[in-house]
């Protein structure tokens, strides 16, 4: 009986599926709702994903984000008003970009099937990785405060959450990368910040002079007993730890290029590979990984190399000493700035 209506009509059954559980059981049935179902667009993929995020996509709603967050960088750099609906979304945390996500992105099944491996092959092990470099095996090294590690001090960090919130950030602000390099506007500074101040949260995250936390998002309630998380300060002393840096060494120096000579320059390189390619970009790390990614890293080294210095340009001086902010996404730095706090 089903079967019988016209495939307009079958082409309408995703559309009211509560899962993708419910899509990929739907159209395993036969070849009609196979074929109905393939011709479902990203985003409802994406939607029908989204209330599965808790069990399939978990961190919840990091690894959403994280998947889709390049599409809605791309979107919001198509127009002035695009950009300022992205800054609001921002200061409702995560899950206001999540939200966003859902309505301006989208997956195939394809891309599922990929997250699917990826986090078996991938993502499971760079979460092991921060683990090592700020999580429990980090702290569980014997004789930790006495000489044991160099970088000792008191961080709570989440490793799987810290693996996607880095990717989130990278795939968000790739294309403001790409355009940066090429002397175009990308998103801007106060982007940046409003998502590391929000979709970032940090109990140390406060006011002080020319920076300022609203009291949304994660910061709504700040007498909270349960204060929001230190994710700021941790990955911070993620990008800056021994571990990390050894693990991406072999990808920083593709081609046989040395360390930049400009130190400002050296910074956008490091964050460029480590951190601006998103999940797609974890892949590096992984053994055998590097070397599809090696003629990629070499026409962006290029890139760097041939970067304008005058878009570089000293922003503010304060008890901390300069900041050089650049119109190239630098995390480190946009780190530095939010968690202030943490330093006297």
């Amino acid at each position: 009986m089903l079967l019988s209506l016209p495939s307009e009509i079958l082409a309408l059954i995703p559309h009211h599926l509560a899962n993708i559980e419910d899509f990929k059981e739907l159209s395993s049935t036969c070849r009609r709702l196979r074929a109905a179902c393939s011709a479902a667009p990203p985003n409802l993929i994406l939607r029908l994903a989204a209330p599965s995020s808790p069990v399939f996509f978990r961190p919840d709603p990091y690894f959403l984000v994280a998947a889709t967050a390049r599409q809605v960088g791309d979107w919001a750099l198509l127009s002035e008003d695009n950009a300022r609906r992205l800054r609001a979304s921002l200061k409702h945390g995560i899950q206001g970009l999540f939200h966003l996500c859902l309505e301006k992105a989208g997956l195939t099944m394809e891309d599922i099937r990929w997250l699917h491996a990826s986090r078996f092959t991938t993502f499971n092990p760079v979460t092991d990785l921060i683990d090592r470099c700020a999580g429990k095996q980090w702290y569980d090294i014997p004789r930790f405060w006495y000489g044991a590690r160099s970088d000792a001090e008191t961080i709570l960090c989440e490793p799987e959450r810290a693996t996607f919130e880095i990717a989130a950030y990278g795939a968000l602000f790739h294309s403001s990368l790409e355009a940066a390099l090429a002397g175009r506007k990308g998103l801007s500074l106060e982007t940046r910040l409003d998502f590391v101040r929000y979709c970032i949260p940090d109990g140390y995250c406060d006011n002080y002079p020319g920076f300022h936390v609203e009291a949304t998002g994660p910061y709504r309630d700040r007498e909270d007993p349960d204060p929001p998380q230190m994710d700021q300060y941790s990955i911070l002393h993620i990008l800056k730890s021994s571990g990390w840096r050894r693990a991406w060494g072999e990808a920083r120096t593709v081609g046989g290029g040395p360390e930049f000579e400009d130190e400002r320059r050296q910074r956008i390189w490091d964050c460029a590979v480590q951190v601006m390619q998103g999940l797609e970009g974890y892949d590096m790390i992984r053994p055998g990984g590097l070397e599809r990614w090696r003629s990629r890293l070499l026409a962006l080294r290029e890139k760097v190399e041939r970067m304008d210095d005058t878009r570089i340009k000293a922003m503010e001086t304060d008890v901390h000493g300069t900041i050089d902010w650049l119109e190239c996404p630098v995390l480190k730095d946009e780190l530095f700035c939010c968690s202030r706090g943490m330093f006297p």
